[in-house]
């Protein structure tokens, strides 16, 4: 019965690839990415160490439009042991992609396609694209290789992928964070105003202590007088 569902799956694949349904090229991407899977599903792990940032070549596999398919650059923003978290990065094309973010260019977009224009990052040869809201839970085995550069979790372009990707798929609580943080830091703006007020009242303070001693001196030497 198995066998049987297995192989009514195989004569549709097949069925669609005589009809043409598929590229060429697609074709031989599934096929990569079916044998891929097939030699690499019981192996060990990958021993390497990944880190935030990095940028790795991954094998996505076989999904539904509009996910993201076969081989691709992967941008990681997260890890957990041996599951990365991962967004996706292919080539920018101006007639396809008409709506695109970025900071300087089209800071006022609110598109899902982050543009990484190659005159800013050395390890793209031409612009591309991260994909924001298809952010990828993908084992450290889909790793085919690792590309050259990253993406410093420390700059400022990392730091606003992260917050346009909380935007992006937790609108409510990136909403709520900036509204705690700005109370955070009007409550620090109210202390530190409080702070000087105090050091203002303990200066004024000294000023009379040191009055009220010189009025006292005077006294003295008048009753003396």
């Amino acid at each position: 019965m198995i066998l049987n569902e297995y192989l009514k799956a195989q004569n549709k694949v097949n069925e669609s690839i005589i009809k043409c349904s598929f590229p060429i090229d697609e074709i031989d991407r599934f096929s990569k990415s079916d044998y891929r899977w097939a030699d690499n599903r019981s192996k060990n792990f990958q021993f390497r160490t990944v880190r935030k940032g990095e940028i790795y070549q991954f094998e996505f596999g076989k999904n539904f439009i509009p996910e993201m398919s076969y081989e691709h650059r992967g941008l990681v923003i997260g890890i957990k042991k041996k599951l990365l978290y991962v967004l996706p990065i292919f080539s920018y094309n101006v007639q396809k992609h008409t709506d695109v973010y970025h900071p300087v260019d089209f800071p006022n977009s609110t598109s899902d396609m982050f543009l990484l224009k190659s005159s800013e990052f050395s390890f793209i040869s031409h612009d591309s694209v991260l994909k924001l809201n298809d952010l990828r839970t993908v084992s450290i085995n889909r790793i085919l290789y690792k590309q050259s550069g990253q993406i410093s979790p420390s700059s400022d372009t990392y730091k606003q992928i992260e917050t346009l990707v909380l935007k992006k798929y937790f609108p409510s609580f990136q909403y709520d964070f900036e509204q705690s943080l700005q109370s955070i830091l009007a409550l620090q703006e109210n202390i530190s105003n409080l702070e000087a007020d105090k050091n203002n009242l303990t200066e004024e303070n000294e000023k009379l202590k040191a009055e009220i001693e010189s009025l006292k001196k005077k006294l003295v030497s008048m009753a003396e007088q």
